[in-house]
This record gives C-alpha cells, sequence and structure tokens, in this order.
C-alpha cells in the first residue's frame, strides 16, 4: 500500500496494486485513516489502476461497503473516489458504490483528474 496525504486538497491517496483480497484491502483502510497524517474530514482517493480485483464475489464487496459504518464522523461521511482501469475493477467498484449504506458520498472513476475534480468540488 502507498499513501499519500495532500493537506491543500484535504485527499489521502490510496493506491494498492496486484491481486487483491477483502482482508488487504480492508486493512488498508484501516492504516489509511490510523496514520498520523490522515485527519478527519479527509477525502479518500482509491486509486485500484494496477489492482486486480477478480478474487472478490458480490457477498464480500457488499461486507465490505458496509466496513466503514463502524468509524466514526469524520471518517465514515467523507468524500471516496475509487479510479480502476479494467472493466471488472470499475464494475465492483461501483458494486461498492451501489451497496454502501454510509453517508459517505462515492463515485468510481477511470481517470485521475476526474476523481479529484470531483474530490475537490
Amino acid at each position: 500500500m502507498e499513501l499519500h496525504v495532500d493537506d491543500e486538497k484535504n485527499i489521502a491517496y490510496i493506491k494498492l496494486s496486484g491481486l487483491l483480497c477483502k482482508e488487504v484491502i480492508l486493512n488498508a483502510f484501516e492504516l489509511a485513516v490510523s496514520d498520523k497524517r490522515y485527519k478527519k474530514g479527509m477525502g479518500r482517493l482509491w486509486d485500484f489502476g494496477d489492482a486486480d480485483l477478480s478474487s472478490l464475489d458480490a457477498e464480500t464487496i457488499t461486507a465490505m461497503a458496509q466496513y466503514s459504518l463502524r468509524f466514526p464522523t469524520g471518517i465514515n461521511d467523507v468524500k471516496v473516489s475509487f479510479v480502476t482501469s479494467g472493466d471488472l475493477c470499475y464494475g465492483l467498484s461501483r458494486m461498492f458504490e451501489i451497496s454502501s449504506n454510509a453517508k459517505t458520498p462515492i463515485c468510481v472513476f477511470r481517470a485521475m483528474n476526474q476523481a479529484e475534480k470531483w474530490m475537490t468540488e
């Protein structure tokens, strides 16, 4: 996992690569929001451009979408975007977006600049 925090844009960039499973993704979430550079209210931009989500199924995606609900305000109610490359990763990320019951605005993109623009609007 690579984590970059941009205080000016108020975005934490989380980059994951390779074949990913539920545990790796949720661990990355935990590491990002517990990092000393991360501040409550900071949006999260997930970069899955080099990731393979083929090991995830619909049930796992739905369970993951509910995970942030156990976190306090300022973590579970910030803008979250996913930047994906392939059709499978895009589709699974959209499934996550639709499955979430959090107050978190979620949006999936295929380009980093589009995600950043949406995050800072």
